[in-house]
């Protein structure tokens, strides 16, 4: 499947943890899809907010992500590191689905990257991917 089995991925909350798996950065990925999916898809905007000071009123800006970017710029991440792994039949979708979603709307291309994600997790359960990991899909 992989030629190297671990990958270093350190965040500040894992210093003590040795590297991690392919499957285990594949499964904390999807955590992380997860959670974006569990917040309202908005576009990204700032945010101004007066600030009364001594010499009169200031404003700060604060910028809010778009979330259906980050949604689909998680999908990608997702593409690339199932993709050495992936079988004939995913990489195909792939292929064919890769340049499609260039030139959409936001609304087109979440459609497109949440039948990708699906496709991906049909994948998972059709080549038992989790095997050996304590995850099952049944």
């Amino acid at each position: 499947m992989y030629d190297n089995p671990n990958i270093e991925i350190r965040e500040e909350s894992e210093y003590q943890q040795e590297g991690l798996s392919v499957k285990e950065t594949i499964l904390r990925h999807i955590r992380k899809i997860s959670d974006i999916c569990c917040q309202e898809f908005t576009g990204g905007y700032w945010n101004k907010k007066p600030i009364k000071t001594q010499s009169g009123i200031m404003f700060t800006e604060e910028y809010h992500p778009d979330v259906r970017e980050a949604y689909c710029n998680a999908v990608d991440f997702l593409i690339d590191v199932v993709y050495p792994s992936a079988d004939k039949e995913l990489k195909e979708y792939f292929e064919k689905n890769e340049t499609i979603g260039q030139d959409m709307d936001i609304k087109q291309k979440l459609i497109l990257k949440r039948n990708t994600f699906r496709q991906i997790n049909i994948y998972f359960d059709r080549d038992d991917f989790w095997r050996d990991t304590g995850i099952s899909s049944e």
